[in-house]
């Protein structure tokens, strides 16, 4: 009897420790990103007049936002239909604003993926198709980054003078390719992905790191296979491919437009396809810093792409900038998830008042 009553005590108690380590993490996460951005001293705003074209270009601005959050959410029902599952628009906006909020807070932005495969599959979708959803997903957008990251090296290169940056930029390009082609090589190949996971299991059993090996073998090879059943599903569809690939490109197109409706609120002259070019040149350079959302760098790049460009206002346009493609899917994340809670609370109670 003593054990009945402890046990939920003891799953209350590990519930709320996670929540609160769960609220530091964010805490912590957002206090150093922040004063990376915003601890410099500020320059005195420069008075430019805040009229309609402003407004248009700030709304521009948040459609770019919008474009994005819905070219994922579109691809993962596209997915969810394919592979003959439930199609949930809610699981799949949920799925595209939280894999972008988890990129954000964690190292190198590697938290999204392994997060969208655990939190679709906690919502009832088969274990292959929770992971295949995922990194098919991200691997259509690792191409479409490439793809329009190529575009720009050849016909835009000339957008930017800053040598390092370019070269920095080539062999970010490089690096969005290589995840995306080991994950295709392991999907084609799942028996020697298996013989990999198989040897790390081993290893991590006799470190003991890892309890019972066998049985987590097994369950890698369960896993690995279903997972390869259907990405293959997915990949065997061109016009599914097709697609995801475009949306993929929509949206990078659209994250990179931003700097063109930010600057032009702060009185910038930059055409369309420069600033595009210019900020593709800042995400491929970025790439390979490990700090959550590429922080510090990503600032550092945009001011001296940027600041050849006669306008007082730039220091002001690269923090709404930041705030735009950064900070706002880290708030989306969080309302998603205080949402969750509130509606989950009001269950409860309406359970309670049944019960009565």
């Amino acid at each position: 009897m003593d054990n009945v009553i402890k046990r939920p005590r003891k799953s209350k108690t590990k519930k709320i420790v996670f929540i609160i380590l769960f609220i530091a993490l964010n805490a912590v996460v957002l206090y150093f990103t922040a004063k990376a951005d915003f601890s410099k001293n500020l320059p005195d705003y420069p008075g430019t007049p805040f009229g309609i074209k402003n407004i248009l270009f700030m709304l521009g601005a948040l459609l770019c936002v919008g474009a994005v959050l819905g070219a994922e959410t579109v691809k993962y029902l596209m997915m969810m239909r394919h592979l003959g599952e439930k199609v949930s628009p809610r699981v799949a906006f949920e799925t595209a604003a939280l894999g972008k909020y988890y990129d954000n807070i964690t190292p190198s932005g590697a938290g999204g993926q392994p997060f969208q495969i655990w939190y679709i599959h906690s919502k009832g979708y088969s274990s292959g198709a929770s992971a295949a959803m995922p990194l098919g997903g991200f691997i259509t957008m690792q191409f479409g980054f490439a793809f329009l990251a190529l575009l720009v090296f050849v016909f835009g290169g000339g957008a930017v003078g800053a040598v390092p940056i370019k070269i920095a930029a080539y062999v970010g390009a490089l690096f969005y390719l290589i995840v995306p082609l080991m994950i295709v090589i392991t999907a084609v190949s799942p028996r020697l992905s298996g013989k990999i996971a198989s040897f790390i299991i081993k290893a991590g059993g006799k470190l003991r790191i890892f309890k019972n090996p066998e049985r987590k073998i097994q369950k890698a090879g369960e896993a690995l296979a279903n997972y390869s059943e259907s990405l293959k599903k997915i990949a065997k569809s061109r016009m599914l491919l097709v697609k995801l690939f475009v949306l993929s490109v929509i949206f990078h197109v659209a994250m990179c437009s931003l700097p063109f409706f930010v600057l032009h609120i702060f009185g910038a002259n930059i055409g369309f396809f420069e600033s595009l070019a210019m900020c593709v040149f800042v995400y491929a350079s970025i790439t390979i810093v490990p700090t959550p959302g590429n922080s510090g760098a990503a600032e550092g790049s945009f001011y001296i792409l940027f600041s050849r460009l006669d306008t007082a206002g730039l220091f002001w346009a690269m923090l709404v900038w930041r705030f735009l493609c950064y900070y706002t899917f880290i708030l989306i994340g969080l309302g998603i998830y205080g949402y969750g809670s509130a509606e989950k609370l009001l269950k409860k109670k309406k359970g309670a008042e049944n019960e009565t």
